[in-house]
């Protein structure tokens, strides 16, 4: 049996509570797994890029989204409520820009009673 000073039962029990409160902070980063699947549909057209937001769900699920496009000094911003049937996939957001993928900054955010969702992006 080991047994440790207050001064190390103090710094195990900061260490602990530090790493639990990462562990949490990483959940909250991470694409939620549940009934809720999302990306942004990137397609390349004649010059001209169009970025749709994409979300399925096994469940009926409703909340807001957020669709952020940036690029050097430009900024799109595009956002609203969005109901979904269980089955049911839908686009949301659409935005349509001249030029290729390189530089370009794009999130998808889903807020639900689930929590915060953030989307995958591959440009």
């Amino acid at each position: 049996m080991t047994f440790l000073s207050p001064k190390m039962a103090l710094g195990t029990a900061l260490t602990a509570l530090a790493l639990g409160c990462t562990a949490i902070a990483g959940q909250t980063d991470a694409t939620y797994q549940g009934p809720l699947a999302c990306t942004v549909d990137v397609t390349s057209r004649g010059g001209m890029l169009t970025l749709e937001g994409v979300v399925t769900t096994t469940e009926a699920l409703s909340g807001t989204y957020h669709l952020r496009v940036a690029r050097g000094g430009t900024l799109m911003n595009q956002g609203g409520p969005f109901a979904l049937r269980a089955g049911d996939t839908e686009r949301l957001g659409r935005v349509t820009m001249n030029g290729p993928a390189s530089g370009l900054e794009v999130e998808l955010t889903l807020e639900t009673n689930a929590g915060t969702t953030r989307c995958p992006v591959e440009l």
